[in-house]
């Protein structure tokens, strides 16, 4: 996939399977899904809010800082981008950011039925504890299996 070929505003504002990693102070991975990014116009940052449970890992590292990367991958073609960059904030969502969660959700679970998982399974999927998250986008990822796997956009 070339870079020109990707509108990747609305790739993410699709119903997209995304899943961030983070790390410990030891490197050591944590992931989790998230829900209702929105890149900036720019592109240079994006928002989501994170699954994190209250005394979780995830919450943790999180509160700590340091970089993040999100995958986002669309559940009936596997087309796949990644985003890593530096956090630039943690907070607890706002109005419209959980009003995006729920438009994702709802996205989401039309995508997976399509590939047979009922629709009414993919809201269970969202976890009741979210942070919403800023995050400089420094990285960018072609991450659809094949030979350009890998790839910067």
């Amino acid at each position: 996939m070339l870079a020109d070929e990707l509108d990747l505003p609305s790739f993410l504002g699709a119903g997209l399977a995304v899943i961030v990693a983070t790390s410990d102070d030891r490197l050591r991975p944590e992931v989790s899904r998230a829900w209702g990014p929105l890149l900036a116009a720019d592109g240079g940052t994006l928002t989501m809010c994170v699954a994190a449970a209250p005394a979780s890992t995830m919450r943790a590292n999180l509160g700590r800082g340091g970089t993040i990367a999100a995958t986002f991958s669309v559940p009936t073609t596997y087309r796949t981008v990644q985003l890593k960059g530096p956090l630039l904030s943690v907070e607890e969502p706002s109005a419209d950011d959980l009003a995006r969660v729920e438009e994702h959700v709802a996205a989401f679970a039309e995508e997976v039925a399509r590939v047979g998982i009922p629709a009414t399974r993919a809201p269970r999927l969202r976890e009741p504890a979210l942070l919403a998250v800023q995050m400089e986008v420094r990285e960018r990822y072609d991450q659809t299996p094949g030979p350009g796997a890998g790839s910067p956009l």
